[in-house]
C-alpha cells in the first residue's frame, strides 16, 4: 500500500516560544500607545498586563477602560517605571522545556538606525535615535528594567542575557530557528558569529539566520518586513515597484525562500502588498506595516491605515485569512494622535505573554504538491504536555472543504510523545481541511494549528484508477496486468513510482481496491 509519510523532526529539549502559541494574554503601557477598541479586543478573552508607573497612573487607566467598557476583570497592572510604549522591543521573550520556563531579561537602549539596501545615502545626525521622544530627562533605561519588574510580579525565574536583543527585529519558528536583520548584531558591536555562539549558547537558538538590511535607513526591524504565522508560513511585504526599496524588498523575500524549515522543505511564501504612506518624521520611504500585526491564540489583529488606502487594507485582511485559515482575523485603524506608522504599528505595541503550562503540538502539515495519492495518508504528531500531566487523547479532525461538522480520527501512541494514523481514503479532486487535537488527563486542550485549520488539495484522479473512469476496479487490475504482459508502460499504472509496470505495482493496486 502507498502511503504519503513525513520525516518527523522532534521538539527541541528548549525553545524560545513562537508567537502563534498558546498564551494567557497580552502585555501594553500606560500611557496608551494603541487606540481604545484594540485595548478592548485584547481583555474581551485573555488576560491584558498593563505596565504603570504608579497607583495615580492605574486609576487613570482604570477609569478609561471602564468609560470604553473594556473587561476590567481580565486587566493585571504591573508597577514598572517605563519610557515608551514599544513593549514588544523591550518586553519578555519566554523559553520553555519540561520543568524550565524563565523570562529572557535582555538589554535595550533605543533605536539605532543603519543604512541598509541603497547604501550610498548619507546618514542624517537628526536620525539617530530612530523614534523620538520628548523628554530629555529620561531614558530608554526604564524600559529595560521592565522585564524584571514583570517576572517579579509574575513569580517567574529571569534568565539574564548580555546582548541587545530588540523583539521587533526578533522572530523564531519556536524549534530553534531565529531570524534578523544585520542590525541586531551590528548593534551590539559584535561579529555574526559572537552573536550566534551567545544566543546558541543562552537561548537555545540553533539555526540563526540574519538578513541584509532591506531599507535605505531605517531601524530595520523585521517584523515590518515580515511575519512567521506558523513554523513553516511567512507573509513578507511586497513595495511598489517605484519604491526605491523594491528590489532590496524582493532580495529579502528571495532570501526567505531559499531557507528550509524545521521540517526540512521551503517555507510557504505569501506576498502582502503595502502601499505608500505618510510615515513618521525619522521614516524614509514609508509604506504600510501589514505584517506587523499579532497573533493572539485564536485571532490576528492588523494595522489598517484608513479610507484613502481601504482596498489594501481589505487586501491585508483577506491575505490573513488565506495564510491562516479559520482564525479570527480583525483590522484596526489608529485615529489617536500617535498613529500606525511604517516602522511602529500594532506590533511594536503589544507583546505576548505565553502559557507555561502549555500543551504543545508538533506536526508536519500535509502540502498539496507532496502528495502522492489520495490513500490513507499518513499523519505524525509530537505532543508535549509542558504541565507534566499524562496525554489522554490525540485526535485528526478533518473533513471536505463543504461539510459543517469535523470527522474524528483517534491517533495511536507509537513511541516518546508521538503518535500517527491515518486519513481514509480521501475523494480525488478535493478540498480537506483538518487540524490535530489533544487533550491531557488533567483538561488541558490543544490543538495544531493554535486556530483554524490545515487546507490541502487531493489529487484529481484516485491512486489505481488507470482507466480514469472514477473508480479503482477488478477493471484497473485487468489493464495493468495486459501493461505487464505487453511490457508497456503507462505512468497512471506505476502505483509504486519505480518506472516500471510489473507485478509489484499490481499487488499494490489490489491493497489500493482492497483498503
Amino acid at each position: 500500500m502507498l502511503i504519503f509519510t513525513f520525516l518527523f523532526c522532534q521538539i527541541p529539549e528548549r525553545r524560545v516560544v513562537a508567537e502563534w502559541e498558546s498564551s494567557i494574554g497580552t502585555m501594553i503601557r500606560w500611557p496608551l500607545g494603541i487606540p481604545m477598541d484594540l485595548v478592548f479586543e485584547l481583555a474581551e478573552d485573555d488576560k491584558l498586563f498593563v505596565l504603570v508607573e504608579n497607583l495615580n497612573q492605574q486609576n487613570l487607566a482604570i477609569n478609561s477602560f471602564n468609560s470604553y467598557q473594556v473587561n476590567i476583570s481580565n486587566v493585571e497592572f504591573v508597577i514598572s517605571e517605563s519610557y515608551s510604549h514599544w513593549t514588544r522591543d523591550y518586553g519578555p521573550q519566554f523559553i520553555i522545556g519540561q520543568d524550565y520556563w524563565k523570562v529572557i531579561n535582555q538589554q535595550f537602549n533605543g533605536y539605532p538606525e543603519e543604512n541598509g539596501c541603497n547604501e550610498n545615502i548619507v546618514s542624517n545626525t537628526n536620525y539617530l535615535d530612530g523614534r523620538i521622544i520628548n523628554g530629555e530627562s529620561r531614558g530608554w533605561e526604564e524600559d529595560d528594567d521592565s522585564n524584571i519588574d514583570f517576572a517579579n510580579y509574575m513569580n517567574w525565574d529571569i534568565k539574564d542575557l548580555s546582548l541587545y536583543f530588540t523583539g521587533g527585529n526578533f522572530m523564531t519558528d519556536g524549534y530553534g530557528a531565529g531570524f534578523s536583520t544585520q542590525l541586531m548584531a551590528n548593534e551590539n558591536e559584535i561579529t555574526n558569529n559572537q552573536f550566534l555562539q551567545i544566543v546558541r549558547d543562552e537561548l537555545y537558538l540553533t539555526d540563526y539566520h540574519f538578513f541584509e538590511n532591506p531599507n535605505e535607513l531605517s531601524i530595520q526591524h523585521i517584523d515590518c518586513l515580515a511575519k512567521l504565522v506558523n513554523s513553516e508560513t511567512v507573509i513578507i511585504k511586497q513595495v511598489p515597484q517605484s519604491s526605491p526599496e523594491y528590489d532590496c524588498i524582493e532580495n529579502f523575500a528571495q532570501a526567505f525562500s531559499d531557507l528550509n524549515t524545521f521540517y526540512g522543505r521551503p517555507f510557504k511564501i505569501f506576498r502582502i502588498y503595502c502601499p505608500v504612506i505618510n510615515g513618521g518624521m525619522w521614516e524614509v520611504n514609508p509604506v504600510a506595516a501589514y505584517t506587523n500585526s499579532l497573533i493572539l491564540n485564536s485571532k490576528v489583529l492588523v494595522p489598517q491605515y484608513g479610507s484613502i488606502n481601504s482596498i489594501n487594507d481589505e487586501n491585508a485582511l483577506n491575505i490573513y485569512r488565506e495564510a491562516m485559515p479559520g482564525y479570527e482575523v480583525i483590522g484596526f485603524y489608529n485615529n489617536t494622535g500617535s498613529p500606525w506608522y511604517s516602522e511602529d504599528a500594532l506590533h511594536c505595541r503589544t507583546i505576548g505573554i505565553f502559557n507555561p503550562n502549555m500543551l504543545h503540538i508538533s506536526h508536519k502539515s500535509i502540502r498539496t504538491e507532496e502528495i502522492i495519492n489520495n490513500n490513507q495518508i499518513y499523519i505524525e504528531a509530537e505532543v508535549i504536555d509542558y504541565s507534566n500531566t499524562n496525554i489522554e487523547s490525540v485526535f485528526l479532525n478533518w473533513k471536505y472543504e463543504s461539510e459543517e461538522s469535523f470527522n474524528e480520527i483517534q491517533l495511536e501512541l507509537e513511541t516518546n510523545n508521538i503518535f500517527s494514523g491515518y486519513l481514509p481514503v480521501i475523494n480525488a479532486n478535493s478540498t480537506v481541511n483538518y487540524f490535530i487535537s489533544s487533550i491531557s488527563n488533567e483538561g488541558n486542550y490543544a490543538t495544531n494549528p493554535n486556530a483554524g485549520f490545515y487546507v490541502f488539495n487531493s489529487l484529481e484522479i484516485n491512486s489505481g484508477d488507470v482507466n480514469n473512469d472514477g473508480l479503482a476496479n477488478i477493471q484497473d487490475v485487468i489493464l495493468v496486468i495486459n501493461l505487464v504482459l505487453n511490457e508497456s508502460y503507462d505512468a497512471a499504472a506505476d502505483l509504486n513510482l519505480d518506472n516500471e509496470i510489473n507485478v509489484l505495482d499490481i499487488i499494490e493496486l489490489v491493497n489500493v481496491i482492497l483498503n
